[in-house]
Formats: structure tokens, sequence, C-alpha cells
């Protein structure tokens, strides 16, 4: 595919017949062939078709000088019958909503799908460019924050505060606050099952999806799409993925599920139900040393199962399963300090 870009557009594509990779920036989606092509002809929108416009909002300056800032891409048919808001990557190590947003984009002006719509595919460059060592480790503010390295996802409570967090939190909630639904696009852990968070009230939203699991939750936290939900918001979390890597098979996952929330595609069977009060269970080092997992995230797991060894400075010791139910995901630490978190499990 060949990349063109109109003032004032989203994506345009044209097909050809090269390999290529592809690279999802803070402007578009940019296609880098392996070997060149004949020029190829852009196809142009028809007369009255909808495009994304973009609108660029400053956030702050860094002490050299440099701004951080953010696009919001609004679509609006005139036929809309909703408002809808999507962002992706709120936590800097969580990229696999960046490029889903990107492409889905795409096809919501190929479809020219009757919607209001704000994308906002890299909410959080603060985040995105918090690295160590080639290491994406934005999770937290690593930047300027040195009193408590704030989690970029529980800081709705800020809104109000003249800080770097509170302004920027405050950007995200004013650009949302028009929509009827929010999503946002996250990932979770080194190896996950997907699935989705919902309130209880709105589990029906997050069904068919083709994600494994629904969670189920009650009282409001101060994550972004909980304090959207507060306001009476439709809004969901959809954890997509493992985070810091992004693979095919991720994308079109991501994007199989907003086709299917918009009706592009057919709902799935339903997915399983757990509520976080009492069936989310955290896992934690009996002991420090070298993890081997023995199971994939997903898995259906008996209490006692063997499902790692942990290499101490006694040896290997087998770790057998502490509960049954499912493996949701695996955090990606293999050098675990002793009571350190390694895993979260779903338990009937």
């Amino acid at each position: 595919m060949a990349f063109s870009l109109d003032s004032g557009s989203a994506l345009r594509f044209a097909r050809n017949d090269r390999m290529e990779a592809i690279i999802y920036n803070k402007t578009t989606t940019h296609r880098v062939k392996s070997s060149i092509s004949q020029p190829q002809t852009i196809r142009k929108p028809m007369p009255g078709t909808v495009r994304f416009s973009r609108k660029t909002l400053p956030l702050h300056r860094t002490a050299s000088g440099a701004t951080y800032e953010i696009d919001a891409w609004t679509y609006a048919h005139p036929e809309a019958t909703q408002r809808v808001y999507l962002q992706g990557g709120l936590h800097g190590i969580e990229l696999t909503g960046i490029p889903v947003l990107h492409e889905f984009m795409r096809e919501i002006e190929d479809r020219q799908l009757p919607l209001h719509c704000t994308c906002v595919p890299q909410s959080n460059p603060m985040g995105l460019d918090s690295q160590i060592m080639g290491q994406q480790v934005g999770y937290n503010n690593l930047h300027t924050n040195q009193q408590n390295c704030w989690n970029w996802n529980r800081i709705g409570q800020l809104r109000d505060e003249p800080s770097q967090e509170g302004r920027w939190i405050r950007t995200l909630l004013d650009l949302s606050e028009a929509a009827d639904v929010v999503l946002d696009l996250h990932t979770a852990g080194g190896e996950n099952a997907p699935h989705v968070y919902a309130h209880v009230s709105q589990v029906e939203h997050a069904q068919g999806l083709g994600l494994p699991h629904v969670l189920a939750w009650e009282a409001h936290s101060t994550s972004f799409s909980d304090t959207c939900q507060a306001r009476g918001q439709i809004a969901l979390t959809f954890e997509l993925s493992a985070s810091r890597s992004v693979t095919r098979a991720d994308i079109d996952r991501g994007l199989n599920v907003l086709q299917r929330f918009f009706g592009m595609l057919p709902k799935t069977e339903d997915s399983r139900i757990w509520q976080i009060r009492n069936q989310l269970k955290k896992w934690y080092a009996p002991k420090p040393g070298i993890l081997c997992w023995h199971v994939a995230a997903g898995e259906e797991i008996r209490e006692g199962q063997p499902i790692a060894t942990l290499y101490t400075r006694d040896g290997a010791e087998p770790l057998g399963s502490p509960c049954s139910g499912v493996l949701l995901f695996k955090n990606p630490t293999h050098a675990p300090h002793e009571h350190q978190e390694l895993a979260k499990f779903l338990v009937s």
C-alpha cells in the first residue's frame, strides 16, 4: 500500500504488491516499502465524503522548551446517530491501541459510518516517551513527579489541579465529555488473555466482542473510564494484548473488537463474566529467584497444579497454582523479588 495525506483528512491508501512495514506516529500511518515500486494512483474521495480532521492541543513544555501535545481527530457525519470517543496509549507501555485506532479511523472513513467520533490514538505522549535502555516504562509518571509517580490511569481526581497530570487528564476528559460512549484501549502484562472491564450496569455492551472475559466492577476508582462512567457515559476499558509489544495479530484482534462493537462484524458468543470484587486474585512470589512458566495466559488451571518453576539460591522449586480458575495475565518479570506480584487469576 502507498500512503497519502490530504489536508484536513486522515488516512489514504492505494494498493501495490510490495512488502512493507507500517509505522504509526502522531500524524498518521506511514507504510515503509522494502523495495522501490512504481508510482501508484491514489484514489480521491467522492464529493461529500466525510473525513477526519485533526486538532493539535498543547499540554506543557519541557525544560528544554520542547512542547508535549496530543492530536484529537474528529469525524462528524451529518447523519450521526451516536457520539463516541476512542483513545489509545493512556499508559506509555501499552502500545497496541495506537495502531488499532489508526486502522479503525480508516475504516470509519471508508464505510462512512453515521457517527460523530473523536479519536485520540496517542493520548499520552509523556508516557510514550518514557524509556530506559530502550524499554517502555511509562506506566507511571517517571518524568517530573518526584513524590508519587502517579499511575497515569488513576488520576481522575486531579482534573481540577494545575499540575502537569491535572491539565493532561482534564484535556482528555474535556475531549470525551460530549460522547455517549467512551472506549479506552489498553493492554496488560507480559502475556494475557484479552478482556474488557465494564461497570456491572453496562456488561451487556461488552458482550460478544471476541474478548473471552468481561470483568465487571461496582465501586468507582479514579481511572479514566470509571470517571467517565460516573458522569453517565457508557465507558469500557479493553485489554487487547500484552504490553510493550505489537503484533499484526494483536492489531487485527483489536480492530475486530471495534468492528463488532459498532456492528461492522457479527457478534461472537458471549464472554464469561467475572466479578472483580471477589473473583480477581493476585499471586505473589513466595521466594526470590528466576521464574519459568509452564502454562500460558488464558489456560484453565486447578489449585495445586504445577504451573511454574522458581530457581532460587537453593535450586529448582516447583510452584503450584494458588487457586482454580483462569490465568488472566502474567506480569513481565522473570526475576521476582520475594512477595512481588507474579500474575492475576480469575477464580470461580
